[in-house]
């Protein structure tokens, strides 16, 4: 069972300072059933003595569990738990460790952030300190056999989506504080602001280690109306960069997510922030087919999603088409191939890739958007 059976000899008998003999057998039955019974041994150990555990208080079957899902599967997590032990208490004591939480319910369990007390690094942390907590509930709902796989992905996405939105909000109150609320010039309405998620997370189908695929989007020209006014376009610029930095950012609590943007038009070489408008007439006269099949998991994950989804139905027509162009699926197919066999000589030792090589999720993916 151990590839270290001596170094698992010593911890057992480590572990007579902290749990009685029976707890000790329910543990050898979690051991046996574990992927990493080493890494979870040694961690545990680690985590009963810097807990002070004694085997006169006894230890819950249940949290025995718990603990040797988290130290098996998730280095990140159990360093996590070394720092804050408690966090457990709160998992286990939650009724959300046994249902879906909503991306409205996750929202509203983020603190707020005053723009006008915080820093940004501040806000940072109490974002990757937040998703780090959530992080440990929805794994254990995962290795556990408490949720399905499609509930696990779609509440890693919603995880994020509660997450963007609260950094658009701090990051929105901090900016107008500065340069004043921005509003459209053709009408006297203030001008709304949309992070429209692609990829894993705009088909809610995020994993534990999946960067964010996002584009930003603002309502229209116009100007703010502060003591140093700035045009929409400006001003939304500035607020996507510094949503994307905050986002992104290093904290003791590790970062909340890899943003990524060069999905938007032009790459990494177009606008970090477009109009609804100049996107439009960018996937009306410009997109590659690609870029079109994309849209098909996009989605208004934070911000306007009025203005999102407006402009969604929009550009839906170019998606999806009433005729087949089978010369224009050649091209995308052929473009396809080059990027994966780029990408696999880059991702050196050869052998399967479960992503990359014929027949894996790249290809799958590509083929169900195709029909």
């Amino acid at each position: 069972m151990f590839q270290h059976p001596e170094r698992a000899q010593r911890g057992f008998a480590e572990l007579d300072q902290h749990l009685a003999p029976e707890s000790q057998e329910v543990l050898k039955s979690l051991l046996g059933q574990s992927p990493d019974p080493d890494a979870a041994l040694h961690n545990l150990i680690r985590y009963l003595a810097a807990t002070g555990t004694r085997p006169e208080t006894g230890f819950p079957a249940t949290r025995l569990h718990a603990l040797v899902a988290v130290f098996s599967h998730s280095h990140f997590l159990s360093e996590t738990l070394f720092q804050q032990p408690d966090l457990l208490d709160w998992v286990l004591e939650h009724s959300d460790l046994y249902r879906v939480l909503s991306a409205e319910e996750l929202r509203a369990q983020v603190p707020a952030f005053p723009a006008e007390t915080m820093d940004r690094a501040a806000v940072g942390l109490e974002l990757a300190r937040f998703r780090r907590r959530h992080l440990l509930r929805i794994v254990l709902r995962d290795v556990l056999g408490l949720a399905t796989l499609a509930e696990v992905t779609l509440e890693l996405s919603t995880l994020a989506d509660a997450l963007l939105d609260a950094a658009l909000e701090w990051v929105f109150h901090h900016t107008v504080r500065r340069h004043g609320r921005p509003w459209l010039a053709e009408r006297r309405e203030e001008c709304g602001f949309a992070v429209l998620a692609l990829g894993k997370l705009g088909g809610q189908e995020l994993n534990y280690s999946s960067d964010i695929d996002l584009l930003y989007l603002f309502g229209g020209p116009g100007r703010t109306d502060g003591p140093t006014p700035l045009t929409n376009k400006e001003f939304y610029i500035q607020v996507a960069n510094q949503l994307t930095e905050l986002l992104s950012a290093a904290t003791p609590e590790g970062l909340c997510y890899r943003v990524d943007l060069r999905l938007r038009p032009e790459g990494s070489l177009g606008e970090v922030a477009l109009s609804s408008e100049a996107a439009r007439d960018y996937y009306q006269n410009r997109a590659r087919d690609w870029e079109l099949q994309m849209l098909i998991k996009a989605r208004a994950a934070a911000g306007s999603r009025t203005l999102g989804r407006s402009f969604l139905e929009s550009v839906e027509p170019l998606i999806y088409k009433t005729t087949t162009d089978f010369s224009a699926l050649e091209s995308v197919s052929e473009t396809r191939q080059r990027i994966h066999e780029k990408q696999l000589r880059r991702r050196a030792p050869a052998g399967l890739n479960v992503k990359l090589s014929r027949g894996g999720i790249r290809d799958i993916e590509f083929m169900t958007q195709c029909l």
